[in-house]
């Protein structure tokens, strides 16, 4: 239980420095740290369109990510942190992928509806949407880190080429 509470840390650790680089990019560069926030923001370049009218403002400056791709960090953060309440740490399988597929339903029709002119989503309305995503994404994640940590060494790292996963623990129970 100890290694799979300090995998779980580590996952909510992760998603805390996640959305610590995306607030603090342009503090960095309201701050006259130009040459750190730009680091900051070429990385996540690479994950966001960072779109300027798209983005949330800090400082005066836009987000290094837009509203969408910030909601998702911040529900993963806070899907992690909560996932002790709904699940004991250790646990190592996964929930019924449905639970994903639904959590992605309103993302993708908040997307959708912008896109084909029915509807002029929002800042808020991406950021929510893609909480909820996030949020649902943690419990997902967090049983992989836990796995990952429970696992052997000698599995990980071995000289064993002819090992084969035990795959039960990776597969979504139903429920």
């Amino acid at each position: 239980a100890g290694r799979a509470r300090v995998a779980w840390a580590v996952a909510a650790g992760l998603g805390a420095l996640f959305v610590a680089l995306v607030v603090g990019a342009p503090l960095l560069k309201a701050g006259g740290f130009g040459a750190a926030a730009g680091s900051v923001y070429g990385a996540f370049t690479l994950l966001c369109h960072q779109m300027d009218e798209r983005s949330f403002h800090v400082a005066g400056f836009k987000l290094a990510v837009c509203a969408r791709c910030f909601g998702l960090y911040v529900g993963v953060l806070l899907g992690a942190l909560l996932y002790p309440l709904a699940r004991p740490p250790a646990r190592r399988d996964l929930p019924a992928r449905g639970w994903l597929i639904a959590a992605a339903v309103p993302t993708s029709v908040d997307f959708a509806l912008g896109f084909f002119g029915l509807w002029e989503n929002t800042h808020a309305s991406r950021f929510l949407t893609a909480s909820l995503l996030g949020g649902v994404v943690a419990f997902y994640l967090v049983p992989g880190a836990v796995d990952l940590a429970l696992t052997s060494r000698k599995y990980l790292f071995g000289r064993n080429r002819n090992f084969q996963p035990e795959l039960s623990n990776l597969l979504p129970t139903e429920g």
